[in-house]
């Protein structure tokens, strides 16, 4: 169960909320101090359900990129762990995303990657921003690695290879996720560190999955 500092503070100031409106009611023929019972529950209740609402939007992103991780991997348990606000002021990492080479199954991804693919599912898939482009293919990323696959560079021409599949999952056109492949293959990859690119990551390479394409990838 995904727990956080949010957690603990929407349910502590849910059950503040209810000991206030309990308070209210049960002394409500009290007219001393009614109107300052009835303006600290209002208060609180605000608190909780703002507390709430975030806690409730960070659960949906956590759910929508663990449905995205499944497109690739058929791992028993495989999911998305969404890196919560508080932990993100104590990161200091470069990556975005990682999977622990001990046979884990969770792809652990940054704050800014979960909201990039929410917004990339919901209305980005005409023009992605960068960053979507990029959380796209995280996932798609992580996944490899999920799926056993250790080697950077063959996670990653394997995702790029496949990533369309993440995009179209998350309600792109097949024509938008093509595109968001290419993008991402001619913009990022390139520019990827020594031990994520490769010169085998092309059309009849070593790390071609798919050999008798004619076009790459």
């Amino acid at each position: 169960m995904d727990i956080g500092v949010l957690t603990v503070v929407a349910a502590g100031v849910t059950v503040l909320a209810l000991v206030a409106w309990f308070r209210v009611v049960s002394r409500y023929g009290e007219r001393d101090g009614r109107g300052l019972r009835m303006v600290g529950a209002i208060a609180v209740s605000l608190l909780a359900i703002t507390a709430g609402s975030f806690e409730a939007a960070h659960a949906a992103r956590q759910r929508l990129a663990t449905e995205a991780v499944a497109v690739l991997t058929d791992v028993p348990g495989a999911r998305a762990d969404c890196e919560r606000f508080s932990e993100e002021l104590f990161n200091a990492s470069q990556y975005q995303g990682y999977v622990y080479y001990d046979g884990s199954h969770v792809a652990h991804l940054r704050r800014t990657v979960c909201h990039d693919l929410w917004g990339y599912a919901h209305g980005g898939q005409a023009r992605p921003t960068d960053g979507q482009i990029i959380a796209v293919h995280i996932v798609a990323h992580e996944a490899q690695h999920i799926n056993g696959i250790t080697s950077e560079a063959e996670a990653e021409c394997r995702a790029v290879q496949l990533n369309h599949l993440i995009a179209e999952a998350l309600g792109a056109t097949p024509e938008e996720a093509r595109e968001l492949q290419r993008r991402y293959y001619a913009e990022f990859y390139p520019n990827q560190r020594s031990a994520y690119a490769s010169a085998a990551c092309t059309a009849g390479g070593d790390l071609d999955i798919f050999g008798d394409r004619v076009e790459f990838p």
